[in-house]
């Protein structure tokens, strides 16, 4: 093998693995949200989960994002770990189209697709277009890059220690596991360690026997990248890891022990006796399928193994942090949306949380604790900040209309929600005030007010669940309901100065009542501002 041989591979890799990388980015542009949307949608059948990660993966070719983005997903609470493991499963089934693609004989049109890709990425407006585009330019510079890779390969032949070593394997089958498994936990892709496989193998470097066991441990090493996104997450996510790898783990040893007594490899290699990398492929698609097949039907003991080796416990670091969001995720499809949507979800839990026990002090409804909801209003402006942060890191990506519009909208959201925790503590420091003054409100008035804040919290909760897509409102549904808080507000104030006029109520809880009107109409003006940032983007 001379130098020009080892450029030649050093380059071939080089456009193999950036086309492929290409051509998945292309796919998850082109895919959007709606893949975030299937996913949140997943019912508790795990076959049917199946299906759906098998379907992902095959459409972004890529099992490392979609078990990432289940991850992601489970760490955000909008998926629970029954319901991941079947996505997990599928997505490793899914990504067995790129050795099927890479099996068809297209290289020598490979440059005019690359072509014809760079066109419509560069001299076309549409943004469809233009992914679409990278797609298409991606599959060329894959092919390219495969076509070089092979060529190079050829001279791998005649390097005895290369041939040693294959054949150390043959007898070894878990050192040939433990090199697929290392490999591709440094590239971090099964599908272009496949394709590597199938390379060596199209000029006669690898036997298909030789490069079953790697097969197999390629798709161990294929979890490292949900290993590394669950570092700092919360147990169900670094569970939802270890599924992948416990799954990956079973199917290579069933396979391993099975092709002692199963001719398999054998009856693989007849179907395609002219094809190597269709071998490798169909190989590649078998274990995969039957691993499933043997598997998807044991996932509850699976995940009670996860469960096992990962304990419940407390979870790491204090809530000024963010709980959600990893921003080393934020590249794959749909997970920053939905780790921002679950973070927001906390920061609105705990201002609702403020705006409701602020409301029960003032009103003797209970006794919430003063010093919880003061660490609440640390946390919420906390959260507003960090998650200003990350939308703007989300931004800098590129975005569909529809996403780069709900993320701007999302801005004044958490403006907003913040702005609801300021009232709530307004409303605190008037229940302080009224102790100090020793300002009580009469029966009328607490009952007044009971009202009142009743139906901002119904404005509150509508807008919210209107901007999160969580019901069938409307945007002119939240208004009436605002339009009835200003009208109560406006009432009250006539019967307030009644009052006052009558002496029922002395001028320092008079004072005091009027703040808190003014505190809830603006809380309820807050809200309508989210439900109209819902009405924005749609």
């Amino acid at each position: 093998m001379q130098w020009t041989d080892v450029l030649g591979l050093i380059g071939g890799l080089a456009l193999f693995l950036y086309g492929m990388k290409m051509m998945s980015s292309g796919l998850e542009l082109l895919a959007g949200s709606r893949l975030k949307s299937i996913l949140e949608k997943i019912t508790s059948n795990k076959y049917l989960g199946m299906l759906v990660g098998a379907g992902i993966a095959a459409v972004i070719q890529s099992s490392n994002a979609t078990i990432v983005m289940t991850c992601s997903f489970v760490n955000a609470g909008l998926m629970s770990l029954n319901q991941a493991v079947g996505v997990i499963i599928g997505a490793k089934i899914g990504t067995t189209m790129t050795g099927q693609l890479l099996s068809l004989k297209i290289d020598q049109f490979a440059p005019v697709i690359a072509m014809v890709g760079v066109v419509m990425m560069m001299f076309l407006k549409k943004k469809f277009i233009n992914h679409l585009g990278q797609v298409i330019a991606g599959l060329g510079i894959l092919f390219m890059g495969m076509s070089n890779l092979s060529g190079s390969m050829s001279g791998l032949k005649d390097v005895p220690e290369v041939g040693q070593f294959l054949s150390f394997i043959s007898g070894n089958p878990l050192l040939g596991v433990l090199v697929g498994t290392v490999f591709t936990a440094i590239i971090q892709s099964a599908s272009a360690s496949v394709g590597i496989v199938q390379a060596m193998s199209a000029q006669g470097v690898l036997t298909l026997s030789q490069a079953a066991p790697m097969i197999y441990g390629m798709d161990i090493g294929a979890c490292i990248s949900a290993i590394l996104a669950s570092f700092g997450a919360k147990h169900e996510a670094k569970r939802s890891a270890l599924l992948a790898v416990i799954f990956s783990t079973l199917g290579a040893g069933i396979f391993v022990i099975a092709s002692y007594f199963i001719p398999f490899v054998d009856w693989i290699a007849g179907f395609t006796p002219d094809n190597p990398m269709s071998q490798v492929a169909n190989l590649n698609t078998l274990f995969n399928v039957v691993s499933m097949m043997i598997l998807l039907p044991l996932s509850d003991i699976m995940v009670k193994m996860a469960k096992k080796i990962i304990p419940e416990g407390p979870e790491e670091g204090s809530e000024m942090r963010l709980l959600h969001i990893d921003e080393h995720a934020f590249g794959a499809v749909g997970i920053g949306e939905a780790q921002v949507d679950a973070e927001v979800n906390r920061m609105f839990s705990l201002a609702r949380e403020n705006l409701t026990g602020s409301v029960q002090l003032l009103l003797h409804d209970g006794e919430p604790d003063e010093e919880h909801l003061a660490s609440n209003e640390e946390v919420i402006d906390f959260l507003n900040k960090e998650i200003t942060r990350c939308l703007v890191k989300l931004n800098g990506l590129e975005l569909g209309r529809k996403d780069a519009l709900r993320l701007s909208a999302m801005y004044h959201v958490l403006s907003d929600i913040e702005r609801i925790g300021d009232h709530a503590m307004n409303l605190i420091g008037y229940h302080r005030s009224a102790l100090e003054r020793g300002a009580h409100f009469s029966e009328a008035a607490q009952e007044e007010l009971r009202a009142l804040s009743g139906q901002v919290m119904r404005v509150v909760d509508d807008a919210y669940a209107l901007f999160m897509h969580q019901n069938g409102g409307t945007l002119q549904q939240v208004e009436d309901e605002e339009q009835v808080v200003d009208d109560m507000v406006d009432e009250l104030e006539i019967t307030h100065i009644q009052r006052l006029n009558s002496g029922k109520c002395s001028a320092d809880a008079g004072l005091l009542f009027s703040e808190v009107l003014t505190d809830l109409e603006r809380v309820s003006d807050h809200a309508l501002n989210i439900a109209q940032a819902a009405d924005s983007h749609r």
